[in-house]
């Protein structure tokens, strides 16, 4: 059996890219086969609105403009054939509010990024997330009183360093600040920290998600090891 995957609405090759290889490497270690098709980055690799494919800080505004939006992801995902695949899957945060109503529109459900994160970290205490601003109240929803996030000051370090990545064309800024928060949570004893960021996806990689004492997971890493457990499930 090979498990069929659909992914899209995720805004940045970057995205696609962490999430292909942290699902390769989970499924080869179970054993799972499996083809991925991935969309083209939401609304186009130059991040600009056109016609039809709204930018999402706007669409956040706008009715007309949001359901242009799910309009567009969804023929995405059909385009990649999610209307046939075993699973589709967002394996982006910064889209995770328009998740639902996707899922409606295109009418067959959507391995949901929110439920594999609730999940995962069902048993934690305390757990750290640096996430980008509109994920904000779908944070606290998920993970309500647990969940810690960036204070006034740690976030206008990101914005700063937001502003930075962009012009240098680089998000080292943006890491050099989770590293920094990480640390900071870690002196408070937290010991679990989830990267929620679109503009920074492999920052795991980085200092930043290397912090000694630290367990640094991706939502990337959550979505994989959600649709390799579907994929056995279905399976068997």
């Amino acid at each position: 059996m090979v498990f069929k995957i659909a992914a899209f609405g995720a805004l940045n090759p970057g995205s696609y890219e962490e999430f292909a290889e942290q699902l390769e490497g989970q499924a080869l270690a179970s054993g799972l086969k499996f083809q991925l098709s991935i969309a083209a980055p939401y609304p186009n690799a130059e991040a600009v609105s056109e016609p039809g494919r709204p930018l999402r800080a706007d669409a956040l505004q706008n009715d007309d403009l949001r359901r242009q939006l799910i309009e567009a992801v969804v023929a995405d995902a059909r385009a990649v054939g999610a209307d046939d695949a075993d699973v589709a899957v967002m394996p982006c945060m910064s889209m995770i509010g328009f998740h639902e109503e996707i899922e409606q529109a295109q009418g067959r459900p959507i391995l949901k990024l929110s439920t594999a994160l609730a999940l995962r970290y069902k048993d934690v205490e305390r757990l750290g997330i640096i996430h980008m601003r509109p994920a904000r109240q779908r944070i606290a929803e998920i993970f309500g009183a647990k969940g810690v996030t960036p204070n006034e000051v740690q976030s206008a370090q990101l914005l700063v360093a937001e502003n930075a990545a962009k012009t240098a064309g680089s998000p080292k800024a943006v890491e050099d600040v989770m590293r920094r928060i990480t640390e900071d949570w870690r002196a408070t004893g937290l010991r679990n920290v989830l990267f929620a960021r679109a503009d920074a996806p492999k920052a795991k990689k980085t200092p930043a998600g290397k912090v000694l004492g630290v367990e640094v997971l991706t939502h990337f890493d959550i979505l994989a090891e959600a649709v390799v457990r579907e994929g056995w499930a279905r399976a068997f």
